[in-house]
């Protein structure tokens, strides 16, 4: 099992002008095989701070998401934004990882 962790720092309104391409990604990521996360969050601290968080059954898996055009598309987005300066910075991190777990964590109901 693999966890993708990626932190993207965009100026203000940069993220807003790759939303649509974000969306789309989300929406068919999700559905491909041998993804159990994909998600994209705005840090509720820092406005500007996107993360992605991405869990994949193995290599293979994360290896073929990277064939799908809505993926070309994301990535050329996200190019177009770098140029143009909407990013500031960014980390991209491949965790392995041998299973999973419940944290054996439960909200009180009463």
């Amino acid at each position: 099992m693999l966890i993708v962790a990626v932190v993207f720092e965009f100026v203000p309104g940069g993220f807003d002008r790759i939303k649509a391409e974000v969306l789309d990604a989300i929406e068919n990521s999700r559905k491909e095989p041998g993804a159990q996360i994909y998600d994209w969050a705005i840090d509720v601290t820092a406005p500007n701070r996107a993360i992605i968080f991405e869990v994949w059954d193995g290599q293979a898996e994360l290896d073929a998401h990277f064939t799908h055009p809505y993926m070309d598309t994301l990535v050329a987005a996200l190019s177009a934004a770098n140029i143009r300066g909407d990013i500031t910075h960014y980390s991209a991190e491949i965790y392995d990882v041998s299973g999973k777990r419940d944290m054996g964590f439960r909200l009180p109901t009463e």
